[in-house]
């Protein structure tokens, strides 16, 4: 069962033939002792009538609910705990069909929601019931009750509203939610609207869709075959529906949760716990059904008279058995996963017979042994492994020379071969597969100039590398790597001119440096890169960096003294003033606010919003630049809001995520403009909160400006979730560096660039320069124009260190994905 898809099977008879074989099936799956061997539900006449006579519930959920009762009531005795079937998500979504919220603000609703939701799991949850019976009883602990709610109870319902709401069991029921045209951000959001008086409460086709799912999930999560749960391990057969009645009038229900069944099971569940996903709905739906067209040609079926495209029983029963054993349907004309069965033609008394002698099943029993040797064996070999682990004793950190593990990543600086083991490699993750190749052609092209025998130099490009090791950022990969890319392509475009035209460059050899997330690990690299430096002469620059932070200054600061540091993507106005030996090739942080501001006049808006990191100092920078450039221009500024790069780190700040997408949203329409100036970390968890709360597509989208989206544009390995042009909301346009889609590349072309320049005016074969040369030539300007990348040409001056006249471009993100964004040059200067 775990990934074959049970067809749906309908039996097509004109004079109930077809419901008397789905009556007899029901006997089929029940042992000789009168018990279920296998867990069905029946909706017979009964159950129908029964789900039209009483209106409170609707019939769609009275249906439901019996079926659910039958599934728990049928189960084998071995195979049910002590506590029944368990379906806690159909339970759920159940009580929210009974809640009334009232019709008061959101937030009153949602409260009254989950005190309903968590008083149900109260009494539901084995021990709380008595637990608190007992602090309700006269004696001591009715002194103690107080003290029990304020530091169990309450503490306790709200973080099961908290889990409710992000869990990913229920992700499914907002994305349904959201399809019949109401937004919502979350499971309560989408629940309120499900309540007695809710908006959406008198869809019957959407109550039973959001039902059946939850249903169809527990039933999913209950068929795992848990390695220490034996009763787990003995459901080894679907969960059977069996609709005696469909097509007539009085079988509308029961026709209805068929369609929305075979909805269901042909429908990507991309928002369900990555388990279950791939896994098949465990549900077997047999149904007998009229013969379309009337009764006059069922009689004809029924004769022996010309056949349709249906099946008949025999070539139905073979169908059904290609496809229990994984085989697709053959073409024909049914339904995607509806198999169709005539129940005509010389065959029809041959089977009948049959059923008639063949009532009751043998029960194929699941032995005891069989049931625990999943996890027996799993622990004997766990034992035998961790006796080998111990009798081995294998080095857990394998040498790499001047690379180590620290806080769950590699760091430290790459100076292996090409044939290196791959312990070396500072990911192992196969998300991270550019920095793994990025790695392999710098070790190429270092053993490359080695070959060639001339003298070398040798660059170090220093940067974070690796992402978070603790996700808490949402970071998919530092703007380091991306800015590698551009450094190793300038150093094989470079080597190819200088080793392979007897030209009177030297070889550039190139080590990489990974300092960790936000430069955790620099202290330990910068150092190594000392000792490395003072070893080899060859080493003559740093390029990189990649990041405007405190712990960056820091890092060049303790670098060699002789080392010249240039950045790439780097725009913080403190950098050049604060680390005296480090140059920069882009415009600063002023600059790009220069920008911004004018494009905030351009566009005609008269006030705005500014989002930034209050721990950021790079975020800081930015803001203040945004806040007097915006002022300047008589822009109107309203009180800022905070983001931060960690969802945990967001506590305590006053604006909640739902709050700050309110104010973007009110500001965007009222004349007003978003200008985000965090890091881009945080920037689609942003726009996905925008995204749900102002609705995409409903009204003209509104702009929404920001300086770092780089990595986000043009990360090859980039996430649907976190894609820029799937927020239409908002008409996104971001500062970038050159006009495509490769800002971060281009500027590590462009630090590389600078370095070489500089080596090759000091560079003399007989005398190779040293890193103190290479510096002082830096500190007397430089002027970069070369073969590499000739449309790119600019300065370093002597006296500020940071080019002049290098252009901004303003790019606008196109709600189209892998669409190139449009760019437009801007003026970043005084």
């Amino acid at each position: 069962m775990d990934r074959r898809k049970p067809p749906v099977v309908v039996f097509e008879d004109g004079s109930g033939l077809g419901t008397r074989y789905v009556d007899a099936y029901q006997k089929r799956l029940r042992g000789q002792d009168g018990k279920g061997i296998v867990p069905h539900a029946v909706v017979d006449r009964d159950v129908l009538d029964q789900a039209v006579d009483d209106p409170e519930p609707e019939p769609d959920v009275v249906l439901m609910d019996k079926i659910a009762k039958q599934f728990d009531s049928t189960m084998p005795p071995l195979t049910r705990g002590d506590d029944g079937l368990p379906m806690p998500t159909y339970w759920v979504c159940r009580r929210v069909l009974d809640t009334d919220v009232g019709v008061g603000l959101p937030h009153q609703q949602r409260k009254i929601l989950v005190r309903a939701l968590y008083e149900e799991w109260q009494e539901r949850t084995p021990g709380l019931p008595q637990l608190r019976e007992l602090v309700n009883a006269d004696g001591v602990m009715q002194k103690l009750g107080i003290s029990f709610i304020l530091l169990v109870a309450l503490p306790t319902q709200w973080f099961y509203g908290w889990w409710l709401n992000r869990t990913k069991r229920l992700r499914w029921f907002a994305q349904q939610v959201s399809r019949a045209n109401v937004p919502a951000l979350g499971f309560l959001d989408a629940a309120v609207h499900l309540g007695v008086q809710g908006a959406l409460r008198h869809n019957a086709a959407l109550r039973q869709s959001l039902l059946l799912e939850a249903l169809a999930m527990d039933l999913t999560r209950a068929t795992e075959r848990g390695l220490f749960n034996p009763r787990r391990r003995r459901r080894i057969w679907p969960f059977t529906v069996l609709l005696p009645h469909t097509g007539d009038t009085d079988g509308a229900p029961a026709q209805r949760l068929l369609d929305a069944f075979l909805a269901l099971r042909t429908r990507e569940r991309d928002t369900w716990p990555r388990r279950l996903r791939r896994r098949a709905v465990p549900m077997l739906f047999i149904a007998a059904s009229p013969v379309p067209g009337g009764v006059a040609d069922s009689q004809n079926a029924a004769d022996g008279g010309p056949e349709g495209s249906a099946r008949s029983a025999q070539q139905g029963a073979n169908a059904l058995q290609e496809l229990l054993a994984g085989k697709a349907l053959p073409p024909g004309t049914e339904r995607d996963g509806q198999l169709t069965v005539a129940l005509g033609g010389s065959a029809r008394a041959a089977v009948r017979d049959w059923l008639e002698r063949y009532m009751a099943v043998p029960v194929r029993r699941v032995s005891g042994w069989s049931a625990y040797a999943g996890w027996l064996t799993t622990m004997v070999l766990l034992g035998a492994l961790i006796s080998l682990v111990f009798v081995l004793k294998p080095d857990r950190d394998p040498p790499c020379r001047d690379s180590w593990t620290a806080a769950g990543v590699r760091v430290g600086v790459d100076t292996e071969t090409s044939r290196a083991r791959d312990a070396c490699y500072f990911t192992h993750l196969p998300d991270q597969k550019l920095l793994r190749d990025l790695q392999d052609r710098v070790r190429r092209q270092n053993a490359a100039v080695e070959r060639h025998g001339s003298p070398y130099a040798t660059v170090v490009f220093l940067a974070p590398l690796t992402a978070d090791p603790k996700r808490g950022s949402g970071q998919l990969t530092p703007p380091g790597v991306l800015q590698l890319r551009g450094a190793v392509q300038a150093m094989e475009r470079y080597n190819e001119q200088a080793l392979e035209f007897d030209s009177t460059k030297p070889g550039l050899r190139m080590l990489v440096a990974n300092v960790g997330y936000a430069y955790r690990q620099a202290p330990t690299v910068v150092k190594r890169v000392n000792e490395l430096a003072a070893d080899d002469p060859t080493i003559t620059a740093v390029i990189g960096i990649a990041q405007s932070r405190d712990e960056s200054v820091k890092a060049i600061n303790q670098l060699s003294a002789d080392l010249p540091v240039i950045g790439a993507s780097v725009t913080g106005d403190f950098m050049t003033a604060e680390a005296p030996h480090y140059f920069q090739t882009q415009p600063t942080s002023r600059h790009m606010a220069r920008a911004l501001a004018r494009r905030v006049v351009e566009l005609r808006r008269v006030k705005a919003l500014v989002i930034y990191d209050d721990r950021d100092r790079y975020s800081t920078n930015l803001k203040k630049d945004l806040d007097e450039e915006l002022r300047a221009r008589h822009v109107t500024l309203q009180p800022p809001a905070i983001i931060r790069d960690s969802p945990r780190e967001q506590f305590g700040v006053p604006d909640r995520l739902q709050e700050l997408a309110a104010r973007i949203c009110t500001s965007g329409r009222t004349d007003g403009i978003t200008l985000y100036a965090a890091r881009g970390n945080a920037l689609p968890r942003v726009l996905n909160a925008v995204q749900g709360r102002c609705g995409a597509g409903e009204v003209r989208e509104f702009p929404f400006l920001t300086a770092d989206a780089n990595v986000l544009i043009e990360y090859p390995e980039l996430s649907k979730s976190a894609s820029l042009e799937t927020f239409t909301a908002v008409d996104l346009t971001y500062v970038a560096f050159s006009t495509d889609r490769h800002s971060d590349r281009d500027t590590g072309r462009d630090a590389f660039r600078a370095a070489a320049a500089a080596i090759g005016r000091v560079w003399n074969p007989a005398n190779p320069p040293r890193a103190s040369n290479v510096l002082q030539q830096l500190l007397s300007g430089i002027e970069v124009q070369d073969n590499i990348d000739n449309r790119r040409p600019f300065t370093i001056p002597p006296d500020t260190r940071v080019p002049a006249g290098r252009p901004l471009y303003l790019c606008t993100v196109p709600h189209v994905i892998h669409a190139a964004p449009s760019c437009r040059k801007a003026n970043g200067e005084p």
